[in-house]
């Protein structure tokens, strides 16, 4: 019987997140309510203040399960921790989040450009409860591959090269369209193999300065 309680409140938890997730997307958290919230998901109005202690609860953890999809803190944290070698590690994680840009009509990157667009208050809080973790373990990854301590001056700006296309195909999605539109409609394996490419060529750059200013040309 426990069980089974357990097992009905984790669907009515995921009914009413996916149901957010989705209502978000298409108007934005602010144009949201909690009680359009629970009619979609077919749950009664005290499920939201039950599950996430209200509003701010729930769109916190819409965020949390938007960037969940894309990439999972517990598996990253194991592929940072991992024997692979370091050129395998950065491939592994830029095919994790490659791969379900094949999707994109669903509402996680949607959720996720509005937030990039117009942060809300709960975006610091997500960084501190759920980024933060993600934070460091691509900043292990990186730092593998580009040959460099973790606290090196140039670490940052190689993170966020790294990262950055990533994040603008997760935000941009198919509904931009001309180059943006077909790359995301390639190959993951075949864009996997791009990105990958070119960050190593980058790192690879950066590791061969003797300092972290470049020499002035005379």
């Amino acid at each position: 019987m426990g069980r089974a309680r357990r097992s009905d409140g984790d669907i009515t938890r995921e009914s009413i997140l996916e149901a957010a997730g989705e209502l978000i997307a298409e108007k934005g958290f602010a144009q949201t309510t909690n009680k359009e919230v629970a009619k979609k998901a077919n749950v009664d109005l005290a499920a939201i203040n039950y599950h996430f202690g209200g509003r701010d609860g729930l769109y916190l953890a819409v965020l949390t399960l938007a960037h969940h999809h894309y990439l999972d803190g517990d598996q990253l944290a194991q592929l940072a921790a991992s024997d692979l070698p370091a050129e395998d590690k950065l491939g592994v994680f830029l095919e994790t989040f490659l791969a379900k840009l094949s999707n994109p009509d669903d509402w996680h990157g949607r959720v996720f450009a509005r937030e990039l667009l117009s942060p809300s208050v709960q975006l610091g809080d997500f960084i501190n409860s759920e980024g933060a973790g993600k934070i460091q373990s691509v900043r292990r990854i990186v730092a593998q591959a580009a040959g460099l301590t973790e606290d090196d001056p140039r670490l940052l700006p190689c993170m966020l090269s790294v990262v950055a296309p990533c994040m603008m195909l997760m935000v941009a999605g198919n509904r931009i369209p001309g180059p943006v539109q077909e790359i995301v409609a390639m190959q993951t394996q075949a864009l996997t193999a791009h990105f990958k490419l070119f960050s190593l060529a980058g790192l690879k750059a950066i590791r061969g300065e003797n300092s972290s200013e470049s020499p002035q040309k005379s």
